[in-house]
C-alpha cells in the first residue's frame, strides 16, 4: 500500500480551498506524497450518487491545481450510505471517522483540512475538523 505523508481532506468550500493549497505547498517543498479524499454521506442512494458527482469534480480540480503546481494527486472518493441519523452531529462524526479510516490506512503524517465546511453555520471550528483534531493519531493541519 503507498503511504501519503500529506491527506487532504476536500470538499470543495472556501476554507477547503485553503487548505488545498497548503497541502501542495507542503507537499512541494519536501518533495512527499500527496492524497485529496472527499466524503459523500447520504441517506438515499440518489442524493449520495450527486454528492459522488460532486466529489470527482471537487478531486478533478485538485488534481488538475496539483499538475499546475507540479505536484502529484493521488484521488480518494468515498461515498457512505447511512439509513437514518441517529443523533445531531452523526453526518460530521461518519465523516471525520472516514477521514481517519484513510488516514491510517496510507499511514499519513498530516491531515489538512479546512476549518469550517460546506455546510457550517458560523462556527469556530467546524464539527467535522473538531471531530478529527480530537481523535487523530497524526499531526492534523487546519487551514482558516
Amino acid at each position: 500500500m503507498t503511504r501519503y505523508e500529506i491527506l487532504l481532506a476536500t470538499d470543495g468550500s472556501e476554507c477547503a480551498r485553503k487548505a488545498e493549497i497548503a497541502a501542495m505547498k507542503i507537499t512541494k517543498s519536501y518533495n512527499i506524497r500527496m492524497a485529496a479524499i472527499y466524503i459523500a454521506v447520504a441517506r438515499k442512494d440518489s442524493e449520495r450518487e450527486e454528492l459522488v458527482a460532486r466529489g470527482e469534480e471537487v478531486l478533478e480540480r485538485v488534481v488538475g491545481m496539483g499538475a499546475e503546481m507540479g505536484v502529484d494527486v493521488h484521488k480518494i472518493l468515498v461515498g457512505v450510505a447511512i439509513q437514518r441519523m441517529p443523533k445531531m452531529g452523526a453526518r460530521a462524526e461518519v465523516i471525520a471517522q472516514a477521514i481517519l479510516d484513510a488516514a491510517g490506512k496510507y499511514k499519513a503524517h498530516t491531515i489538512v483540512m479546512g476549518g469550517e465546511g460546506e455546510t457550517e453555520i458560523n462556527p469556530e471550528l467546524g464539527s467535522v475538523a473538531q471531530a478529527v483534531v480530537r481523535k487523530a493519531r497524526c499531526t492534523v493541519l487546519v487551514a482558516r
